[in-house]
């Protein structure tokens, strides 16, 4: 074999390796999608079922609504989170005993906090960009909001969020996305964050 055929055999050998390895990861991707899709449709269920402990749900949102609101923000919305606003609504006034934003009227929380420097402190990890801080919900009874970090996201997509308490100005309790985030609602059907805040350490009223 001469040198060139040589060179072709590993340049062919190479692209099937690199081939294979691509659909390898896209197909991973993809049942990471489907595991995701099936836990929140499953958290959805019980948010239905537990519908006479909500109050003033939003109306169930459109692809072609939710990309409206994506072209606004320049994001892509987590994929869980685009499940629950088109399978249970768009935000609602009390679900069980918290809000949860209108995404179509979104907002930073720079907007209600124009206090805050630049940088915000992530406790246990970093600073955070405060202007990228979305809000899931803005202001809740203590006077803290739980934020998307959209600075962060995953290789399927998906964003952590961490809630801000006024008390020190800071980021606590850091949940990995917004399926956990639910499942911890439905768990506790009250506040999510006195659901972590276990030992009180944001001395929540």
């Amino acid at each position: 074999m001469n040198m060139k055929k040589c060179g072709y055999l590993i340049l062919i050998i190479f692209l099937f390796i690199s081939c294979g390895q691509y659909h390898k990861k896209k197909n991973l991707n993809s049942g990471q999608v489907s595991i995701k899709g099936s836990q929140m449709e499953e958290l959805i269920k019980i948010l239905i079922t537990d519908s006479k402990l909500h109050q003033e749900i939003g109306p169930k949102l459109t692809d072609a609504e939710i990309q409206e609101v994506e072209q606004k923000l320049g994001l892509s919305l987590p994929y869980s989170y685009k499940l629950f606003l088109k399978q249970f609504g768009n935000g609602a006034y009390w679900l069980y005993m918290t809000s949860i934003d209108d995404i179509k009227h979104f907002s930073y929380l720079r907007e209600y906090r124009k206090e805050l420097g630049n940088t915000i402190d992530l406790v246990g990890e970093k600073e955070i960009e405060v202007n990228s801080l979305l809000c899931l919900m803005s202001e809740d009874s203590n006077g803290g909001a739980w934020c998307w970090l959209t600075t962060e996201n995953s290789d399927n997509g998906e964003w952590p969020l961490a809630y801000y308490s006024l008390s020190d100005k800071k980021l606590h309790y850091k949940v990995k996305n917004f399926t956990e985030w639910l499942r911890l609602l439905t768990k506790c059907k009250s506040e999510v964050i006195r659901e972590l805040d276990v030992e009180h350490k944001l001395g929540l009223g």
